[in-house]
């Protein structure tokens, strides 16, 4: 498709380039210097079934996965899916509270408690604008 080609050239030219995606299509003809940000739907997101399971096979050290946690049955989830997996084993792993829903300090001490191998992540966005406004 184009946007590969577009990423490899980029890539060509010299350029950092990032692929941010929702896991719906294959990430496997991107080219492999790209950084791929891969967000894992969770099941309060409704869209749980969305994610391509064969995004897993082309990770590299330099990509990341992101979870966006609502409640505590959405960390319990993910907490299964990064130990089944092994996501931890081959790229960043990062959790994010959903803004509203999840508490930052009560999912900073699951994750703790847990000692889950992964990092905690704001959605900066919802503090820098409005958490309702779109598109930022």
């Amino acid at each position: 498709s184009h946007i590969h080609e577009l990423m490899k050239l980029l890539c060509d030219a010299g350029y950092t380039v990032s692929l941010e995606t929702n896991g719906y299509y294959e990430t496997s003809a991107v080219d492999p210097r790209v950084i791929k940000v891969i967000d894992v739907k969770t099941p309060a997101s409704g869209e749980v079934e969305s994610f391509n399971l064969k995004n897993l096979e082309c990770l590299s050290r330099d990509d990341e996965i992101k979870f966006v946690i609502c409640n505590d049955a959405d960390y319990a989830w993910a907490k299964t899916f990064i130990t089944e997996h092994h996501i931890d084993e081959k790229c960043s792993v990062f959790m994010s509270p959903s803004f509203g829903e999840m508490s930052n300090e009560i999912l900073a001490r699951k994750i703790l408690d847990d000692s889950l191998p992964v990092r905690l992540q704001l959605q900066l966005h919802k503090y820098i604008w409005s958490p309702q406004q779109r598109g930022v």
